[in-house]
Parts: structure tokens; sequence; C-alpha cells
């Protein structure tokens, strides 16, 4: 008995595995701004978007089949909601910033994604009621200067230097789009597996990005399909679609849409940290910096 009572002295806290959750989605998700960066060139943007889901489909319907099923007279009953979840989640938000990278520099994207958890805290408290305390805005504006600082690169001058132009405000209604989807989630029908889910959404989404891909193929004529690009779809396939909207989902469902929202503002960090481990940049004092205040804010904007 005492071995049963340590061991489960052991395990996470439902709220604290859900933080973990969040924390991995979004840790895997602050490598695709990178990759789609990297992309722009190669595939054009709804063409890499089905890549992506093509990708994430292909991997899940094997497993999701004998659910699929059973399950189907649920599906047809709220076909409404998984509708709104497929077009929202599948089909627009990652489209829309494949697009925009082509002409929205890498310091914009990272500043107007982290307005996504902003739309989502308001969304939340005007839906769900769910309160934004004194604590939670503190944190939220201690994390903000950090994020701000890290993008900056130490020198606030650069933020007063931007422009925004037609690709920033469609990157604006991908980070709203993404807000949606989050809070549509914590309205998920009971009666579907999390298998079935992804079958469902990752399929219906992808059928209004075929004619999109199709039309760009027949304009520009076929891209070179070379290993980068196939490890490119292996990753936003099976990484930042199956894994981590499975992780982002279990989040949601653990502590809400608001406080993983907070949890999202760890992006940029993440991102800071990938570069100087994959690609060799080296660590300045406002990388410091701002880890000290994204750290330091998520604790406090997420603590009860």
């Amino acid at each position: 008995m005492r071995s049963q009572s340590a061991g489960s002295g052991l395990l996470l806290s439902p709220k604290t595995q859900g933080a973990v959750f969040a924390l991995l989605a979004t840790a895997v998700w602050s490598a695709n701004f990178v990759v789609s960066r990297g992309m722009a060139d190669a595939v054009p943007p709804c063409t890499l978007a089905v890549g992506r889901w093509l990708t994430a489909f292909c991997a899940v319907l094997p497993f999701s089949l004998p659910a699929l099923k059973r399950e189907w007279p649920h599906f047809l009953e709220h076909w409404k909601y998984y509708l709104a979840v497929s077009l929202i989640g599948t089909s627009f938000f990652n489209t829309v910033i494949y697009i925009g990278a082509h002409s929205v520099p890498a310091l914009n994207m990272s500043l107007i994604a982290t307005s996504s958890p902003l739309f989502t805290i308001i969304l939340a408290r005007v839906f769900f009621e769910e309160a934004i305390t004194r604590l939670r805005l503190a944190g939220i504006a201690i994390a903000l200067a950090g994020i701000l600082l890290l993008m900056a690169k130490g020198e606030l001058a650069r933020l007063a230097a931007l422009s925004f132009g037609t690709g920033d405000l469609l990157l604006l209604s991908a980070a709203m789009g993404f807000s949606a989807y989050t809070l549509l989630l914590r309205k998920r029908p009971a009666g579907s597996s999390q298998s079935a889910f992804f079958a469902v959404t990752f399929g219906v989404g992808l059928l209004p990005l075929l004619p999109l891909s199709f039309w760009e193929i027949s304009q520009a004529g076929p891209f070179r399909f070379t290993m980068g690009i196939a490890g490119a779809f292996l990753y936003m396939g099976l990484g930042a679609s199956l894994f981590s909207f499975w992780c982002w989902t279990r989040a949601i469902s653990a502590i809400g849409p608001a406080k993983a929202a907070v949890i999202y503002y760890s992006m940029p960090l993440f991102a800071g940290l990938q570069a100087v481990i994959f690609l060799g940049e080296p660590v300045r004092w406002f990388h410091l910096a701002s880890s000290a205040l994204i750290l330091g804010g998520l604790f406090l904007a997420t603590k009860e």
C-alpha cells in the first residue's frame, strides 16, 4: 500500500498535465513558422497546406476507421459543429499563415501570432465567463514585455520601425481564427473518440484546399518535389498537426482555453531556443532577460 501511495504522489495533477500538454503543443508549433518561411518560395501556400493535412489525414485514418464506423451517427447529428471546426482549424488559419509567409517579415509574423492569446482570453470571458484576474493581467503584461524584448533583439527601436500591410491583416485574421478554434474545442460534443475527431476534421478541412491547390499548380506549374519538402510535409503532418493538435485538445479539456492561451505566449521563447540549438545563434543578454520575463509572466498568469 505504501508503494502505491508513493507512486500516486508522483503523478501530475490534471491541471499540471494540461499545462505540460499546452507547452508541448506550443514547442512543436514554434518551428512551424520557420518551416513555413523556408517553404514559401518552394511550394505554393495552399499546396503546402494540402501536403500537411493530407499527411496527417493518411496517418490517422487507419487507426480511426473502427471508431468512425461506430460514431458516424454522432458526426451526422453534430455536422454543423464539425464543419465549423474543420473549416477554421484545418482549412483557414494555417493556410493564411502560409500565404502571409510570402510577404510578411518573420518579426511581424511572430508579433502578430502573440495576439491570439489575447483574443482567446477576451472571448473566453465573454462566452464562458472565465475570470480575468489582476494576477493574470500582470502575468500577461510581463510575458508580453519579454516577447517584445526578444523580438526586438534588445533594441526596442526596431519595433518603432515596424510597418504593417495587407499580409499582416491576413495574419491577424489567422490569429483570430486560432482563438475561435481553441474556444470551439471547449464546446466539443461528447460522443466522439480523438482519432475519429481528427480524421473527420482533417478530412473535411482538406476538401476546400484541393481545388485551390490545383489552381495554384495550374498557374505556376508543378513544383520540384525534394527530400527537404518531403521532410517538411512529415513534420507539419505528424508533428505540427497530429501531435500538437492532440496535445492542445488535451490541454483545453484540462485547464480551459484562457490558461492554455497564456501558455501559447511561450512560442517565441521556444523559437529562440531552437535558433540557438539548431542554427548556432549566440546567446545574448536579451535571450536571458526575455526568458525570465516570459517564464515569470506565464507563472503568474496561470497561478490559481
